[in-house]
């Protein structure tokens, strides 16, 4: 009987976590719309400040940013700096999703993980809806996940038991001694 439970036990283990690993590709997938949403919001923005470039500049949206920065006036400095910045905003959002787009499933994968936007990925977290996507990038992610996890419970699970035997058998040597 205890055999079979801990059969079962390992079982349902193993769909929680392969159900867990599932969500990885999804939550990347919704990740990434997000910072597309972003990216496109940022273009919305800066086309309002080329409009003023093309306009008075011959759309050169440089002379426009050095114009407020040389002005004396801090409002207007801080609005090319601010300009500047979502220029730089926008090229960090299209490198994160070319690299989020392109490539193979692993370099994608380990893109991910490594230069996760903390809060993007919040933001994404709070809106996250659970999917099971049934893809073969994602049942591959799916059960590595479930086996990385049920190995290292076993791992666990063996190093404690092998301490618990330690433990107990230098208790009884101690306990079956003759008290002097």
């Amino acid at each position: 009987m205890p055999k079979m439970l801990a059969t079962l036990i390992d079982r349902c283990l193993f769909t929680v976590f392969f159900i867990l690993g599932l969500q990885v590709p999804e939550f990347m997938q919704q990740y990434t719309q997000r910072l597309s949403g972003h990216l496109h919001e940022a273009h919305y923005q800066l086309e309002q400040f080329q409009a003023i470039a093309d306009n008075q500049f011959q759309g050169n949206l440089l002379a426009l940013i050095k114009r407020y920065q040389s002005n004396n006036d801090d409002v207007f400095q801080q609005t090319g700096q601010m300009i500047e910045n979502l220029m730089l905003r926008i090229e960090g959002f299209n490198q994160n999703l070319t690299n989020l787009q392109q490539g193979d499933y692993l370099n994608r994968l380990y893109y991910f993980i490594t230069q996760l936007d903390s809060q993007l990925a919040a933001a994404t977290l709070e809106q996250y809806q659970l999917a099971i996507p049934v893809d073969i990038n994602a049942l591959t992610t799916g059960v590595t996940f479930a086996i990385i996890l049920l190995l290292l419970g076993s791992l666990f699970s063996f190093l404690i038991k092998g301490l618990i035997r330690r433990f107990s058998t230098n208790n009884q040597i101690i306990t079956r001694g003759p008290l002097p």
